[in-house]
């Protein structure tokens, strides 16, 4: 047997290994429908939540589906919309309080937690893509594609009783959707790469670099500092993600990412860590960011077999580790890990009088070298399948980065040992 050979049966054994430990990241939820699940949200916790899309009515059309959950996923509640159109996209600035928009122009809002839901008056019949009241007060914006050429965004100062209409880019732009971090910091995005950013609640703007002709859908910025932030799209070769650290004032910095097929939304709980979700050529994706921008690296976290095309992400507040996504099927997902699979630590001989630190690897296999999390600073050392040190060194609580050749290894922190496979 060659060596090429040899090194890849230890890989594929070892694949064969971690797929029958079967420890998933994100767990699926029992959402009680079939819907097609565009946008998910929760306001001020992770209990009460909303989820929106579309679904058939009782004469076989389309209608508006809204789903609401009070104890974290749990159980769900379908509530009546009286949409005609598809939602698809949902924001509440408490838990009684929400707005959802979709096709046709279509937008409701509740001011008692979805148990009536009435429209508001935006105007025209564009395809709504986002809303948001990054605030949590009275302005709120529209992402909007237009049905004819334009670059626009909807805004309401006065709690959606009335929405404007604002001209952003120029004449030959075509928006898709926009984003807010706060009242005055946001983005309008869309086709050939258009990124036009604002610091005054778009009463004025300036073109934002990309360097990118993809068609760009969405952006998010941070929950807890709205100057960082990521917007997604896609072009000829699959998804596109770009970050900015300063609001978008300067060049949106490319990142390396996972290979996905197509991107739909992003969201973005804090500063350190950002969740793109989509389509990996056919089957649900959910990225994670594992490094602070500009060197922001992409992996794939791990969901449910059978998950379908992922349209919405949510993680609460700046709650990093409790998330929640949707897509089709009326499929909704959550983690309590960051979307991390937990390897968990295997004990040799008894444990000593100290507490244990527990280590999860990001992504497996994964590309180049081990990116792994440590819920404590600890000293850590690596394995080959052969049982020979590779490496031994610090880590620091948080995501640490191993750069390894391809192989099969063991991490060992303490008496907690995580199995990991590298591919080139």
């Amino acid at each position: 047997m060659s060596v090429v050979c040899r090194r890849n049966a230890v890989v594929i054994g070892s694949l064969l290994l971690l797929c029958s430990l079967g420890f998933g990241a994100w767990e699926k939820l029992n959402s009680g429908s079939i819907a097609q699940l565009n946008g998910i949200h929760f306001p001020s916790g992770t209990m009460i939540g909303y989820a929106v899309g579309s679904e058939v009515d009782s004469l076989g059309g389309q209608a508006g589906a809204v789903l609401k959950t009070t104890d974290g996923g749990t159980s769900w509640m379908a509530q009546t919309s009286h949409a005609s159109a598809s939602l698809n996209s949902v924001y509440f600035i408490d838990d009684n309080t929400g707005y959802a928009v979709g096709d046709g122009g279509t937008a409701i809002k509740t001011t008692d937690g979805g148990a009536n839901w009435g429209p508001m008056t935006v105007g025209g019949t564009d395809q709504f893509n986002y809303v948001g009241f990054p605030g949590r007060g009275q302005t709120g914006f529209i992402g909007a594609h237009p049905r004819t050429q334009a670059a626009k965004v909807y805004k309401t100062t006065n709690g959606g009783a009335a929405w404007s209409s604002v001209s952003v880019g120029g004449a030959m732009n075509w928006t898709n959707s926009c984003a807010a971090g706060s009242d005055l910091i946001g983005v309008g995005l869309g086709i050939g790469g258009f990124v036009w950013g604002t610091s005054d609640g778009f009463g004025s703007g300036w073109y934002g670099g990309a360097y990118t002709i993809a068609n760009l859908v969405a952006a998010a910025f941070g929950h807890d500092d709205p100057n960082n932030g990521f917007l997604v799209g896609n072009d000829s070769l699959g998804g596109v993600i770009r970050s900015t650290l300063d609001a978008g004032v300067s060049i949106w910095d490319s990142c390396r990412s996972y290979k996905v097929s197509t991107l739909y939304g992003v969201d973005m709980p804090t500063a350190d860590f950002a969740y793109p979700c989509g389509d990996s050529f056919g089957k649900g994706m959910i990225l994670v960011c594992v490094k602070r921008p500009p060197q922001a690296d992409f992996f794939a976290t791990t969901l449910p077999a059978g998950a379908p095309v992922i349209k919405g992400i949510c993680f609460p507040g700046t709650q990093k580790d409790t998330g929640y996504a949707c897509g089709g099927g009326g499929w909704i997902v959550k983690t309590t890990n960051q979307g991390i699979p937990w390897i968990p630590g295997v004990a040799e001989g008894k444990a000593p009088m100290v507490t244990r630190s527990g280590i999860r690897v990001v992504t497996n296999p994964s590309r180049l070298g081990i990116t792994l999390h440590s819920d404590a600073d600890v000293r850590i050392s690596v394995f080959d399948a052969a049982g020979r040190v590779v490496m031994s060194q610090a880590a620091a609580k948080g995501t640490n980065f191993l750069p390894l050749p391809t192989g099969a290894y063991f991490v060992k922190a303490g008496t907690s040992t995580a199995r990991a496979v590298v591919t080139d």
